[in-house]
């Protein structure tokens, strides 16, 4: 991350210049977090469309990755499936010349450098995903795009900025979702005791499940 004075043009930012901020991430995988989660998300042989939901820096992408991992290789309940990932800022599979540095699963093909919105379309009609997994949902085109996808037959698995099941009902896009019904399962994160992350589930009528 990097603050400053930004270069701007036409309403786009360009560069930045006297640049007095950074903020310095360093990612990892962190492989069966998701174990105890993924369970909640099956219906039967296949999941729900799911939503992962926290504050940043709680760990949302970490726990995605982990669940596209799970699901691309599959269990004895149920079978792998093909994932399709639209990883726009290279946080999920972290791809180096195109190729994974990240495992997530033998099943998935990535789409890096990506805008999510072309990446979503640009999978369903060549790909044929089962899954269709992206990160940071937000924008209006983000819903549109989601839209499309669940409307093809394909589950999605996406994350999300909001704290509790209130924030995510303030969420200007989400309430026509929440009316029709398309999500079966929101997963909160939350920070636990020693910085262990905790989750809680939800239905697709925000009733709390665990």
């Amino acid at each position: 991350g990097v603050a400053g004075r930004t270069v701007c043009e036409q309403g786009k930012i360009l560069s930045f210049r006297n640049i007095s901020c950074l903020n310095i991430r360093v990612a990892r995988q962190k492989k069966d977090c998701a174990v105890d989660l993924l369970p909640w998300l099956m219906q039967e042989a296949d999941i729900y469309n799911t939503l992962i939901l926290s504050p940043p820096g709680v760990g949302k992408t970490t726990m995605l990755r982990d669940c596209i991992r799970l699901l691309s290789e599959g269990n004895c309940e149920m079978p792998g499936k093909k994932v399709g990932v639209v990883d726009e800022r290279s946080e999920i599979a972290a791809c180096f010349y195109g190729v994974p540095q990240n495992d997530l699963g033998a099943r998935t093909d990535v789409l890096d450098a990506c805008p999510k919105v072309e990446g979503m379309r640009l999978l369903l009609r060549s790909m044929s995903p089962q899954v269709l997994a992206v990160d940071e949902l937000g924008s209006r085109e983000d819903f549109l795009a989601v839209e499309e996808a669940l409307h093809c037959g394909c589950r999605i698995l996406g994350t999300m900025h909001a704290a509790n099941a209130a924030e995510l009902q303030e969420k200007k896009y989400l309430s026509e979702w929440l009316e029709k019904g398309f999500f079966g399962r929101f997963v909160f994160l939350a920070l636990g005791e020693h910085g262990m992350r905790k989750f809680s589930v939800y239905d697709g009528r925000l009733q709390k499940l665990c």
